[in-house]
């Protein structure tokens, strides 16, 4: 232990702060090696305190991974492995990745500035070869960035692999790069975070991670990726329904009626709700007669919870899912209650048109006139928002374009469950789960879009069609969630990558594990339950008093 006894730190007023943070650097440095231990007596004695203070800043130390307790036998400076380095350096980049779909939109000039500063702090370190200071400073930049991702619970794991990944790059005998290029590599996220792209920031940002030992000067060897998993609830659940539902023909081949009963029966388990806990209206919203409307026009049905229902908290009008070809207020009723429950909001779906009996752009224009007769009738209080999920979501946003082309009032949000946002079928996640191992196929939802496009608007490109080819700017704050086992996953990541660089706020909610269409299983699954709070936290945060 020569390292802790060749000089004295100067008295602080806080000694365990000062105790932490000097043995925190020993360790850091490599002047502690790992594996060796950590005498608390003769550390007391260097830095002038009590063996408790010690035992204080040894115990932080050990939250940190720094430190291996080993009860009577005292305390060892935790080991490195390269299998560790490589897992934590994984986990990492897994993490800073994934916030970068939450911290780019929340990025601000002000953040640009802060994070350029640290850079440029990091260089003053470097110049006046502060290795300790620059890792701080490197430390400081990463945190800082990932707490834009609002995901606090997990800096404390970012910290750890953070501390990991820097120990072992000390710990080279031959440094993988220079001090002032460890710290001018930092630029190239400022840059690249300063275009918004959050395709470009997560790429800059994994590359940096990876090549933290410098590892981007060799080949690195092929990474075959898992093969995706199921959650262990969504498992069971879809388990239980390949047997309830395995025998039904494909629903592609029945013929119409046919289709839409079989639709109908397979959603309607998860519409079981306590009749008593709500209010219930059925009524009609005047429109032109149409293939597959009732005479008196657009049926609609309105939903509040009994208890939860405040007047005040506005109006989610509901467009339901279900590929724009099947589907009605019955087969959501279960997702729509849960909107009221849970919002406190009252609910108004509506059965727009289906096709191909009414191919585009009759269902999006029925849904634009029910919006439009709605928000004109006498009474309504509070704010409206719009709420769709799968082909209602693309409706939705669709809508929104209408709305805000024509210069009439938009939604006070819109609330997007796992939507269909383009043609684009070569995706990561449609050739991933697109074969139809986790419920929906890239073949069945193709087969949805000829159905929608069938009629004389065929153009898969028209941004109403495909809303991610359209014009995203000042829409009103959007809630956006995407099923880690769905090929529509990244319509939705896509979405978000171009909302960001556009005026219009915006919340991504990623969920792992799960199948397209989950959220019609919030009864049984807890995922789908979170999903529909985190949708009405969302709600909640932009109401405004009235």
């Amino acid at each position: 232990m020569d390292q802790l006894t060749t000089t004295k730190p100067q008295q602080s007023p806080r000694k365990g702060e000062e105790v932490y943070n000097w043995l925190r650097k020993q360790i850091v440095l490599s002047f502690i090696k790992d594996g060796q231990p950590v005498i608390e007596l003769e550390v007391a004695n260097t830095m002038g305190c009590s063996q408790g203070t010690v035992r204080e800043a040894l115990l932080r130390l050990q939250e940190e991974g720094l430190i291996v307790r080993q009860g009577y036998r005292g305390s060892v400076v935790s080991p490195l492995s390269a299998n560790e380095a490589q897992a934590f350096l994984n986990l990492r980049a897994q993490l800073e990745s994934q916030a970068v779909l939450y911290s780019v939109p929340n990025i601000r000039p002000e953040h640009i500035e802060t994070l350029s500063r640290i850079v440029r702090e990091m260089e003053a370190a470097a110049e006046e070869g502060d290795e300790y200071g620059l890792f701080e400073l490197d430390q400081k930049f990463h945190i800082t960035l990932f707490q834009l991702a609002n995901m606090p619970a997990l800096v404390p794991v970012l910290i750890r692999c953070s501390l990991y990944n820097h120990r072992n790059k000390i710990s080279l005998v031959n440094a993988p790069r220079t001090l002032q290029e460890t710290a001018s590599r930092h630029w190239a996220i400022v840059h690249a975070l300063e275009s918004r792209d959050v395709a470009e920031v997560e790429r800059v940002l994994r590359h940096h991670i990876q090549s933290v030992v410098g590892m981007d000067k060799v080949q690195a060897p092929a990474v075959t990726a898992a093969p995706p998993r199921m959650a262990p609830e969504q498992q069971a659940i879809f388990d239980r329904l390949q047997t309830e539902d395995g025998h039904l023909p494909d629903i592609t081949t029945l013929a119409r009626e046919e289709a839409k009963a079989q639709f109908r029966h397979v959603h309607m388990r998860w519409n079981q709700i306590n009749q008593n806990d709500y209010r219930i209206e059925r009524f009609n919203i005047p429109a032109a007669a149409q293939p597959g409307r009732s005479a008196q026009g657009i049926d609609a049905l309105r939903i509040e919870h009994v208890k939860n229902h405040n007047p005040a908290c506005g109006t989610i009008f509901h467009v339901h899912g279900g590929g724009w070809t099947f589907g009605n207020n019955e087969t959501h009723l279960g997702a729509m209650a849960r909107l009221a429950e849970l919002t406190n909001c009252t609910v108004i779906g509506v059965d727009y048109g289906l096709a191909p009996d009414t191919p585009f752009p009759a269902g999006l224009n029925d849904c634009t006139w029910a919006w439009r007769w709605l928000r004109m009738q006498p009474g309504n209080t509070g704010p409206w928002y719009v709420a769709g999920d799968s082909a209602g979501a693309n409706i939705a946003l669709a809508m929104m374009f209408d709305l805000r082309n024509v210069g009439e009032p938009l939604p006070d949000a819109g609330l997007l469950f796992y939507g269909v946002y383009c043609a684009d079928h070569t995706t990561p996640s449609h050739r991933l789960c697109g074969k139809g191992d986790f419920g929906l196929s890239s073949e069945r939802m193709d087969w949805y879009r000829r159905q929608y496009l069938s009629g004389t608007r065929r153009d898969a490109d028209d941004p109403r069609v495909s809303p991610l080819l359209g014009d995203l700017a000042d829409l009103p704050p959007l809630f956006l969630n995407a099923a880690g086992l769905d090929p529509l996953h990244d319509d939705t990541t896509a979405l978000v990558q171009r909302l960001a660089k556009t005026n219009t706020p915006f919340e991504f909610h990623n969920y792992e594990g799960v199948l397209h269409g989950f959220m019609q299983m919030s009864s049984e699954l807890p995922q789908a339950l979170q999903a529909f709070r985190d949708a009405a936290a969302f709600l909640r945060a932009r109401r405004q008093p009235r």
